[in-house]
């Protein structure tokens, strides 16, 4: 379920036929029409004239009555916000309106499914550094007491310095609660526990999903061992023996730290210097 933006790629929002205004927010574009919730980019009502829209609103693609899905998306997602600087912050929103919305800052750069597709695989600091990022913004979320749910490429933003940021937080769960009768999620990412009706949800199941986005963006050859046992631990099919978020944050840092000169050249003046 794709559902956030770049700010500039081609993923650049379609104009709409009328000028829309939800709450305090003049819509620009639209960005994304999903199954239950739309993504359209905004700016304030009184900004007339201005070029930039800066924001972006989702709301929900029809009132509660007609889809009650949409609506409990848009309240989990508020009821789930974390102040951390790789979790996407909620600016505002109207939880009660027919077709209620949140307001989002609008995020600079494309999808980590973009930038693994434009040029796998990256570097080994690189994927790890991505990793770690996560990992810290996951640490933020079990910390209050929530879980991602749907982590996956399509869901973290990369911007252009490579700052990540995890975002749609729509299918998010309260740690130890169940997840009711109906998978919601994304299979190839979701945890064996998961997939197979686990009754309590816990955070071990984002750490499980992170592990197959590593495994996708580290190199097939020539993995260092201290980095292949630690996938190995994250995509564990025995959930207790996966790290937890703020604990795999450490170790890739440390793993970041000592694979980094494997990818530093020296520049030729300092080797002359040397020499």
């Amino acid at each position: 379920m794709f559902t956030h933006y770049p700010a500039q790629s081609q993923n650049d929002p379609r104009p709409l036929a009328r000028p829309q205004t939800v709450g305090i927010w003049r819509l620009t574009g639209q960005i994304h029409a999903g199954q239950w919730c739309d993504i359209y980019a905004a700016q304030p009502a009184d900004a007339v004239g201005s070029p930039r829209s800066d924001y972006a609103v989702k709301i929900a693609r029809l009132p509660n009555y007609e889809d009650p899905e949409a609506t409990r998306q848009i309240r989990i997602e508020a009821a789930a916000r974390v102040r951390h600087p790789n979790v996407v912050p909620l600016l505002d929103g109207q939880l009660e309106a027919a077709r209620p919305y949140l307001v989002m800052p609008r995020l600079e750069g494309r999808t980590l499914a973009q930038a693994i597709e434009a040029s796998p695989p990256h570097p080994l600091p690189i994927a790890l550094w991505w990793a770690r990022q996560s990992a810290q913004g996951l640490a933020a979320l079990h910390a209050a007491g929530w879980i991602h749910g749907d982590l996956k490429p399509t869901n973290v933003m990369v911007d252009p310095r490579g700052h990540l940021t995890l975002i749609d937080l729509g299918l998010a769960h309260r740690i130890g609660h169940g997840t009711g009768n109906v998978f919601r999620g994304s299979p190839q990412f979701s945890a064996p526990e998961v997939l197979n009706g686990g009754s309590l949800i816990h955070g071990a199941v984002d750490i499980y999903s992170l592990g197959k986005i590593l495994e996708q963006m580290l190199p097939k050859t020539h993995m260092p061992e201290a980095v292949r046992e630690l996938l190995t631990a994250m995509i564990h099919h025995d959930a207790r023996l996966r790290p937890t978020a703020a604990n795999l944050a450490e170790s890739l840092l440390k793993l970041e730290i000592e694979t980094l000169h494997l990818h530093i050249q020296p520049q030729d003046a300092f080797v002359r210097r040397a020499a």
